[in-house]
């Protein structure tokens, strides 16, 4: 396993270089150059297409509250794919475009989920689809009760009103040096 690393990358470039000199020998010199070209030009729009697809399955699935982990690594793998594409080989083009295979993506995925640990975790960019109407929240359908239906992470999350009493919040800026008489100091 030592050895394998510094193997593939003098190898690897070696291998890529065969394959020029092979497929320049089958169909020219320019017909290579441009099936390189082209394969940097499918790469770019295969991670244009993908990425967005991936990018809003990420996005669904953190706005549900679901675990988006095996989205981030299918875009992830969708990144590789297209880097392997881009860069100028045969051998890279080969690999990068079996990556982009769902099948094959999705078999890749799970032996790395198996071997790895993701960890995901709520960020604060949660909007309701609700609309909030200004005033106390004490009453009607807002209220956060066992009643109210709404999301499962609107459930999860409580209310969404915190009520202070008068002594807990004041506006007055005499108080902004002052504790409140009943507390101590801190």
């Amino acid at each position: 396993m030592r050895f394998l690393i510094p193997l593939v990358i003098l190898g690897l470039p070696l291998a890529e270089i065969a394959g020029f000199v092979a497929v320049g020998r089958e169909i020219g010199v320019a017909m290579t150059l441009l099936l390189v070209f082209a394969s940097a030009v499918a790469g770019i729009m295969l991670l244009r297409i993908q990425g967005f697809g991936v990018l809003r399955r990420v996005q669904e699935a953190a706005r549900t509250g679901n675990d988006p982990g095996l989205d981030v690594l299918g875009g992830v793998l969708i990144f590789i794919a297209a880097i392997l594409l881009i860069v100028p080989g045969f051998i890279s083009d080969l690999v990068g475009l079996l990556i982009f295979l769902p099948p094959v993506r999705r078999a890749i995925a799970a032996f790395l989920r198996r071997r790895m640990t993701i960890l995901s975790s709520a960020t604060g960019f949660y909007r309701s689809s609700r609309r909030q109407s200004p005033g106390p929240q004490s009453s009607g359908p807002q209220s956060a009760g066992p009643q109210s239906a709404g999301t499962p992470r609107e459930q999860r999350r409580g209310p969404l009103t915190i009520d202070l009493d008068e002594d807990e919040f004041s506006r007055k800026t005499k108080d902004e040096d002052d504790p409140p008489p009943d507390r101590p100091p801190h």
